[in-house]
């Protein structure tokens, strides 16, 4: 009989989990737009001026992944014009489908660190989406 119940108790335990296949996503039957996302953060100074990164490093947390883009000299050109620099992309949709995980965010002037900015952004059956995160970052200490 104790072997019985032991049987069933386990068998409740490993049936048990928190999503019902009503939660999880179904992307079967979704119509995803055509265009491509980019989660960007916009860099500026306490007066409103455009920061100009020389480099910037975007990693996953714990671990430290490296998802930092790779930019062609034209699309950093207009990244510095503008204070505008890449988060996370479409590029990982599909990795990070129906997940969050944490980024952190690292800019750097001339060696010397002025953003480091931590991020929660996961993605839908389409496109990558920000749950947590401060998009437009202003540098007090220029």
């Amino acid at each position: 009989m104790k072997g019985f119940v032991g049987l069933i108790t386990l068998l409740i335990i490993l049936n048990c989990n928190n999503k019902s296949e009503d939660d999880a996503l179904d992307c079967l039957n979704v119509a995803c737009t055509e265009e491509y996302r980019t989660i960007t953060i916009s860099v500026k100074d306490q007066k409103g001026k455009v920061v100009v990164l020389d480099e910037f490093e975007v990693v996953v947390l714990p671990k430290g992944a490296d998802i930092t883009p790779d930019t062609a000299s034209g699309d950093y050109e207009w990244m510095t014009i503008n204070g505008v620099y890449p988060l996370i992309s479409d590029k990982y949709s599909m990795e990070y489908r129906d997940k969050k995980i944490e980024i952190n965010f690292k800019g750097y002037v001339e060696d010397r660190l002025v953003v480091d900015s931590d991020y929660t952004v996961g993605a839908d059956c389409c496109h990558v989406l920000l749950f947590e995160g401060e998009t437009d970052v202003v540098i007090n200490n220029l």
